[in-house]
């Protein structure tokens, strides 16, 4: 293995480096048949093309199951769940309470105080306590973020990656 140096640049380079580390300046070599490198510059042209190559290499997130994709490893189902739970538990609760009987009411209040899990579950842990601690913005925020989720399809996790699978 030889040093050469990147046409581009200058720095020190390996012959068998496909491209300069330094610049990204593509270096293809090839072999004659007395052994020595020839060393071809292939040059890189601005296009439209390249640049969202690039950028959109930038943006790529490992996604679920090992896949490349510009969207959150967090499922949409789970997020619905822990959604719609606090929905389906301060009724009861309600219910408990007008029937006077404690132990429904001991049971599902802990549920309604879960309104911030979907936001915890997502890495939006502010929001999450915020949602905790006034119930979802008074089932308000909750019912925004329920159609984000189903509707729209825009409710996003921590790193601003949409929820989508």
């Amino acid at each position: 293995m030889a040093l050469i140096k990147c046409p581009e640049c200058g720095k020190e380079i390996s012959d068998k480096a496909v491209a300069c580390p330094n610049c990204g300046v593509p270096i293809a070599s090839t072999q004659t048949p007395n052994m020595q490198p020839e060393i071809r510059v292939t040059p890189v042209v601005n296009t439209p093309m390249n640049n969202s190559r690039i950028k959109m290499g930038k943006e790529i997130k490992e996604g679920m199951k090992g896949l490349n994709t510009s969207c959150s490893p967090k499922s949409k189902e789970i997020c619905v769940i822990l959604t719609i739970i606090p929905f389906i538990s301060l009724p009861i609760a309600l219910i408990g309470g007008l029937l006077k009987l404690d132990v429904i009411i001991e049971i599902s209040l802990p549920f309604v105080l879960l309104s911030g899990m979907c936001n915890f579950y997502v890495g939006k842990f502010k929001k999450g306590l915020l949602y905790t601690f006034t119930i979802g913005f008074l089932y308000i925020g909750l019912l925004i973020d329920l159609f984000q989720l189903k509707v729209t399809g825009t409710f996003e996790d921590a790193n601003s990656f949409p929820v989508i699978y």
